[in-house]
């Protein structure tokens, strides 16, 4: 089982993904973008709520 700060580093990944997607591949970008979603709904996040806490954890973390 993942820990909800695992779950926000996935959030990250797929929201970074979708990005780099959007003019390749828009409907892999949409669906990545849809599963972070469906990531930070889980633990009550908007994808902007996870994308700030991993980045809070980030900066905890390394220094």
């Amino acid at each position: 089982m993942r820990t909800p700060q695992e779950d926000l580093l996935v959030v990250g990944a797929l929201v970074d993904y979708s990005w780099k997607l959007d003019d390749t591949n828009p409907e892999r970008s949409c669906r990545a973008w849809v599963l972070a979603h469906e990531f930070a709904r889980q633990h009550g996040l908007t994808i902007e709520d996870a994308l700030r806490q991993c980045e809070q954890i980030s900066k905890f973390t390394s220094g």
